[in-house]
């Protein structure tokens, strides 16, 4: 696991000490604070492997923004960009930060280390979206919808458990191996970008392969502060 855990410990202490955050863009002084958790809530035995044994499904530090109108981290059914490409395939997601600084409709954008809550602001309209890999995999990752999670109802701001709305994508940048036991995936290859290319689009997770279902892996939780607020779903 030497070059996930090298970027895993790197990236969590950018992520504590804010050493990587590029910028937040002004907002209204009126805008909603809301604080939102993304865990890793896998045990030892959440990834069944193919020798009959089990490990756990961890996450990596990822990336995470509130946008607007028709900002995206990625388009379904298109290509993946190099950015993605090392998101997903090496749990790298400074790339993408630097690159989503260049695409309107992002109001702000930063690093998460899984299990450390983060804090933003938002007006109704305002989009969440984040996007970790799943490092026991080739080029997986977890993330919202394309268009992200709506931050308010209305002019209710949500609250509540949304791991729901958190999906398995696949870059399609790699050729698929056995989740936790291919030797192109990041814990046990040799150096980043490593394995066949795939040559693929993005999409939902469909390689024939068995992961484990996202609430076993991932629990992402949203509360607004001193607002009035709707649960979600």
């Amino acid at each position: 696991m030497r070059e996930i855990v090298k970027v895993t410990t790197l990236m969590t202490l950018a992520v504590a000490t804010g050493a990587i955050a590029f910028a937040t863009k002004v907002q209204a002084a009126d805008a909603t604070a809301f604080s939102i958790t993304i865990r890793n809530v896998s045990g030892a035995i959440t990834l069944a492997l193919p020798d009959g044994k089990a490990t756990s499904a961890p996450i990596a530090p990822g990336l995470y923004a509130v946008v607007r109108g028709d900002a995206k981290l990625f388009t379904p059914n298109e290509a993946a960009g190099h950015s993605l490409e090392s998101l997903a395939e090496d749990g790298d997601a400074a790339a993408l930060l630097a690159a989503i600084k260049y695409i309107d409709g992002v109001v702000t954008a930063d690093m998460f280390a899984p299990g450390l809550p983060l804090t933003v602001k938002a007006q109704p309209g305002d989009r969440f979206v984040f996007a970790s890999m799943f490092v026991q995999s080739n080029d997986k990752f977890v993330a919202t919808d394309s268009n992200g999670i709506d931050l308010f109802e209305g002019q209710d701001s949500i609250a509540g458990d949304l791991t729901s709305k958190v999906v398995l994508w696949d870059a399609g940048t790699e050729k698929d191996e056995a989740p936790g036991a291919g030797p192109n995936q990041a814990p046990r290859q040799a150096g980043p970008n490593t394995g066949p290319d795939e040559r693929g689009v993005v999409r939902a997770a469909d390689d024939g392969f068995t992961y484990p279902a996202i609430s076993d892996v991932i629990q992402l939780t949203v509360l607004p502060r001193g607002v009035k607020s709707k649960s979600g779903s």
